[in-house]
């Protein structure tokens, strides 16, 4: 199972409109944000909260998502340049045994344009993003 960053819009009535199929507008496979795993081991991780994140550290706690609303998108973007400055400090403080460092930090920084590429789209429609 992979997280995955949907793009939201906020309805008169408060109700969330999650864009999918056609009224998506990213290309495929820009919604992922790492495997399930990362909720904890890299994204949640001590390492990541040390350096001052506080979004996607709440993916550890959140069961249904974390949700970034439409004027948390700036800090949010923020807050991926702030993992991306210390992403090759994070690869080695987070790498699995079964990969490399350059491999763990190639992956992190995969994964981090995607969500900063599904960031910037919600901000241009508007909306939001739910991690889940």
């Amino acid at each position: 199972m992979s997280l995955t960053g949907e793009v939201f819009l906020v309805g008169d009535d408060g109700d969330l409109d999650i864009l999918a199929g056609e009224r998506d507008g990213r290309p495929d496979g820009m919604d992922l944000a790492g495997p399930e795993s990362w909720r904890t081991t890299v994204w949640g991780s001590r390492s990541v909260r040390r350096i001052g994140a506080r979004f996607l550290p709440a993916l550890v706690s959140v069961r249904n998502g974390d949700l970034v609303a439409p004027e948390e998108i700036p800090a949010f973007l923020a807050e991926i340049a702030l993992v991306r400055a210390y992403s090759e400090r994070l690869a080695v403080e987070t790498c699995p045994p079964d990969r490399t460092v350059e491999s763990h930090r190639h992956h992190i920084s995969g994964r981090l344009d995607g969500i900063e590429a599904s960031a910037r789209y919600a901000q241009g429609v508007g909306g939001g993003l739910l991690i889940w």
